[in-house]
């Protein structure tokens, strides 16, 4: 009884569980291909370029999308099994809530490890490759984007206009350029030609630009200056032409566990408590897909066949919460105003109290009233909708 009953609930997890899981990975993935695709979808970057991104990309997005899945999952497997009234004959033939937990805590471990591997091994390799995959692509967007004689706007705050263009040569003939990178200035830089040039170690993308003008005005439009050049070189990094900051020095979220536990131990002035938040990041993330399973399983056997629609939503709500505790934590140890381990682990915290309450309530079989409250709703909801509007007779 005891195997078949476990094999039995693994596979009543596993299939809305996996389902989720993909589903929330794809959106996650189309998302962020939507923020590149005005750099990725050219003539340039090819079918083989855009898996890669993908692949480059998955570890990080799994990090957010395997706690919503594993909750989502588990909770609409519980649904499922309390919506058809097998739980209720299960606890006829003496089977108590307590003796599931065991196929429970086997899938909700295994999402956890994997979670685990992926945030302490995977993600630093893959958001470092994805940086430099994105840097690569530069050189063979860049001709792309050269158009003569329209206003290209592609990299932020600064807009171009070329009279000729040379790409093959990377040569410009008359050359305008709008540069607001600068907060309280606006620059204006009209010349005769220019040539483009990578820097040695391509981080960086040289406009040099030769005969021309270069005038800057502040906001307030009280100051104003006019400068001729003969030889000006205008600097762009890479990671401005695709909206990244971090350069080819490694940055927090490539770092390896052993790299960030060192640069928080050593401190110096390259420390910041970002690098403290990372570092417990990547630890409560996966821990989370435990919690949350936990959470879920009770949740969902508390909603019959009225409420299950209730039991999603009840459970959407508890992930947004546990999220809007992270952000909130995050906020506020990001400004010092709690420790990093509090700012993070608070919603594991809170989360771990939940479903202590939840499953002691499920054990002893003591309601939560969830189904009243939908019971109640469905009349208002109805009422806003005109769903009970009914033909009115009309009289003789």
């Amino acid at each position: 009884m005891e195997k078949t009953l476990y094999k039995y609930l693994i596979e009543e997890q596993i299939v809305p569980l996996s389902v989720c899981f993909f589903g929330l990975s794809l959106i996650l993935i189309m998302g962020r291909l939507l923020q590149l695709t005005r750099y990725l979808f050219t003539s340039a970057v090819t079918f083989g370029d855009l898996l890669e991104i993908m692949a480059f990309a998955m570890p990080n997005l799994v990090l957010y999308a395997l706690p919503m899945a594993t909750l989502v999952g588990v909770l609409l497997a519980f649904v499922r099994l309390s919506s058809d009234n097998e739980l209720v004959a299960l606890r006829a033939a003496g089977v108590g809530f307590h003796q599931f937990l065991p196929a429970i805590l086997s899938l909700l471990m295994l999402t956890t490890l994997f979670s685990s591997f992926n945030a302490l091994f995977l993600m630093p390799s893959a958001n470092r490759a994805f940086e430099i995959k994105l840097k690569s692509l530069g050189r063979s967007i860049l001709p792309v984007l050269l158009k003569e004689g329209s206003f290209i706007d592609n990299i932020p705050k600064v807009v171009f206009f070329f009279g000729a263009v040379d790409p093959a040569n990377l040569k410009i003939e008359g050359i305008f350029v709008q540069d607001n990178r600068q907060p309280d200035i606006r620059a204006v830089i009209v010349a005769d030609h220019a040539q483009i040039a990578y820097a040695s170690d391509g981080s960086q993308l040289i406009f040099k630009i030769f005969d021309g003008m270069i005038t800057r005005v502040a906001d307030d439009l009280k100051n104003a200056q006019a400068i001729a050049f003969k030889n000006y070189d205008l600097t762009l990094s890479l990671d401005e032409l695709f909206g990244e900051s971090s350069g080819f020095k490694k940055g927090r979220k490539e770092m390896s566990l052993i790299e960030l536990v060192k640069i928080i131990r050593e401190g110096g002035p390259s420390y910041d408590l970002s690098f403290s938040l990372e570092l417990h990041r990547r630890l409560a993330l996966p821990f989370s897909c435990l919690l949350l399973g936990l959470v879920g399983a009770p949740l969902g056997a508390m909603f019959r066949q009225s409420g299950r629609m209730a039991g999603i939503t009840v459970g959407l709500g508890v992930f947004l919460a546990y999220y809007i505790v992270l952000s909130a934590g995050k906020g506020l140890g990001e400004n010092g105003l709690i420790p990093p381990s509090l700012a993070v682990w608070l919603p594991n915290l809170l989360t771990a109290m939940v479903a202590v309450f939840l499953w002691l309530k499920i054990q002893r079989e003591i309601p939560l009233g969830f189904g009243a409250i939908w019971r109640r709703w469905q009349p208002i909801r109805q009422r806003l909708t005109g769903a009970d509007r009914s033909p009115r007779r009309r009289k003789a």
